[in-house]
């Protein structure tokens, strides 16, 4: 087909659908979606939450734990070994389609009737407060992470151990406060970053060792903000740099911002790709408008956060493992032609489904495993199957599901954000497209108020001790103020979710000591979107290089002079691209070229 313009039924921006995406949609028989782009992904992320967590009751077996879901939701919400024993059955919640009422409705009705796990916690072991972990070992407030051990306030760490505060990466070792960099040991505050050693305070660096405060080097050693020194020079330059003092991790990363700022970047952080568009993207292949996709992605279109052998899929979220064939869902691993899921392993051919698992064939089915042929969780013949569901579609197109703001959802949809179990506040949505309060609820987002908390503070920040080695084993014992609340100043994003007061637990103190880092003055919640600040949101603007020839445009006090001379001379450079930074933002942006000919 050619491509074809449609307004976006919710946000009424035109998108383009383009006769690659009517061949994938005909491959997978779904109809063109009605969604643009972005708010597809908004949506889908509106049913991930992994950072907000209560204290409730098991509803089996009555003990304390923490949960995903407010204690005052309507949800039946089972503690994790409650939850995997055999003692309960998700058949036992079947029932008939009901042609009279909307298939979203009845789906909602069955995902509050079947127990659902209080935090997702799959083949791990240990894992206090975590959740959407898999194959994990002695773990704590650790959030989307795979074959990961011994990581604490950790965020999506892939195949990493012995890390705090670190995001988005594969293969860490011994890493604090290191977001989306893979391969690295013995690494303090880096930033998208591979195969780097003992070093702290690096950005877009590769196969760097003993570098401190650097910003786009390549296979170099003993260099302090981008400056070569001797290995003699380095040691002692690095007696001052003591990242085990407060104010001198201050120091440095305001020096470390000041180069990354006045440094030119590359448009977008690709990493041995080929026929890619997008951001943060590494070992991937003939994949357009696609973010965080690392090892093995390929043949897809709108991907975010996938990978590991993701093939031929569009729309996905959190999703890979040797996968295929998939469009609109959340969180996955070993799925195969399969669309509309939210949490789903080692299963096929599933549609709008909630945790399935080694399951094929399904439709409509909420915590289903080791079944097929099933819809809203009763069981049919292969036969019966295949009859029932084309009726269903149909009923969906006949009777679609119409939200509180007017938004149409007829098969081809993926779950309408207002019975998603979570307020925007409390999802994913919230992290990559933050909103405020008054903006959430006019574009027809619900939003939890927050509960008041009442902490006994023990200890102020301004009385911890400057250096780690300062610190008594008494601290485990204290309840710690977090500098945003005591000074009412927050970055946006965290001030909603500031937990206000934070301990230290053992494993933590152990790991700062080893590592000679000072304790951190935030709550985990506020120094996350610290440590974010630096990402890209998951969406491109159309932008010129800012080369100038001998030097770059002006950004506010920052500006870069040229150390080499570019195939454009003295003129301003005319390359055009698409970029995840957008025009609003302080980095001076380079085209790839211009960056190459810079830095490489």
């Amino acid at each position: 087909m050619n491509p074809e313009i449609k307004n976006c039924q919710n946000c009424k921006q035109d998108f383009t659908i383009e006769s690659e995406d009517f061949a994938f949609y005909d491959k997978i028989k779904v109809p063109s979606p009605t969604f643009c782009a972005e708010c597809r992904l908004v949506r889908r992320l509106t049913w991930r939450q992994d950072r907000t967590l209560y204290k409730d009751k098991c509803n089996s077996c009555g003990e304390d734990m923490m949960s995903l879901y407010h204690p005052d939701s309507p949800y039946t919400v089972y503690c994790s070994p409650c939850w995997w024993a055999d003692s309960w059955d998700a058949s036992e919640y079947a029932r008939e389609y009901d042609f009279s009422k909307p298939f979203f409705q009845q789906f909602h009705e069955l995902m509050i009737a079947v127990p659902k796990q209080a935090t997702y916690l799959t083949k791990s072991i240990d894992c206090k407060y975590s959740d959407a972990v898999t194959n994990c070992k002695n773990c704590y407030l650790n959030f989307g992470s795979y074959i990961a051990e011994d990581c604490l306030y950790c965020n999506t760490a892939l195949m990493s151990k012995s890390c705090v505060d670190s995001d988005l990466g594969i293969n860490m070792d011994h890493a604090y406060g290191t977001y989306n960099s893979d391969d690295v040991y013995n690494t303090k505050f880096v930033w998208f970053s591979e195969e780097c050693m003992d070093s702290s305070f690096l950005f877009d660096c590769r196969g760097c060792l003993d570098c401190f405060g650097c910003v786009n080097l390549r296979n170099k050693k003993y260099h302090i903000f981008n400056r070569a020194c001797s290995k003699k020079e380095y040691a002692e330059q690095m007696k001052y740099w003591d990242m085990g003092s407060y104010k001198k991790v201050l120091e440095a990363k305001a020096r470390f911002l000041d180069l990354y700022y006045s440094t030119p970047h590359r448009p977008s952080w690709i990493t041995n790709a080929v026929n890619v568009t997008g951001d943060n993207i590494e070992n991937t292949k003939n994949c357009q408008t696609c973010f965080a996709t690392k090892n093995g992605v390929e043949n897809c279109k709108y991907i975010f956060l996938g990978g590991l052998n993701l093939k031929d899929s569009y729309d996905v979220c959190f999703t890979g493992e040797s996968a295929e064939l998939l469009y609109e869902g959340v969180g996955s691993l070993h799925v195969h032609g399969s669309s509309f899921f939210k949490g789903a392993s080692e299963s096929l051919n599933i549609e709008y489904c909630d945790q399935a698992r080694s399951a094929k064939k399904l439709f409509g089915c909420a915590g289903i495993q080791d079944k097929k042929f099933c819809i809203l969780n009763k069981q049919y013949s292969e036969k019966e199957y295949d009859v029932m569901v084309e009726k269903i579609k149909e009923h969906m197109d006949e009777m679609p599901y119409i939200d509180k703001s007017g938004r149409e959802y007829k098969y081809g949809e993926y779950f309408p954000t207002e019975i998603s179990p979570w307020a925007y506040n409390e999802s994913t949505a919230y992290q990559w497209f933050p909103l405020r309060k008054e903006e959430a609820l006019t574009k027809g987002y619900s939003w939890e108020a927050r509960e008041k908390r009442d902490y006994k503070i023990s200890v102020r920040t301004s009385d911890l001790p400057d250096h780690i080695r300062d610190v008594p084993d008494s601290i485990l014992e204290e309840v710690i103020s977090c500098k945003h609340a005591e000074e009412s100043v927050h970055s946006f994003g965290c001030e909603d979710i500031c937990t206000t007061a934070f301990k230290i637990i053992p494993e933590e103190l152990q790991f700062y000591r080893s590592m000679n880092i000072t304790l951190p003055r935030l709550c985990f919640n506020c120094r996350y979107y610290e440590r974010i600040s630096l990402r890209n949101p998951p969406k491109l603007w159309h932008r010129q290089c800012e080369c100038e020839g001998q030097k770059s445009k002006q950004k506010g006090d920052n500006q870069y002079t040229n150390t080499a001379t570019h195939v454009h001379g003295t003129a301003h450079c005319t390359t055009e691209f698409e970029t995840a930074y957008s025009s609003e933002k302080r980095e001076i942006i380079y085209c790839e070229k211009c960056y190459q000919e810079e830095f490489i």
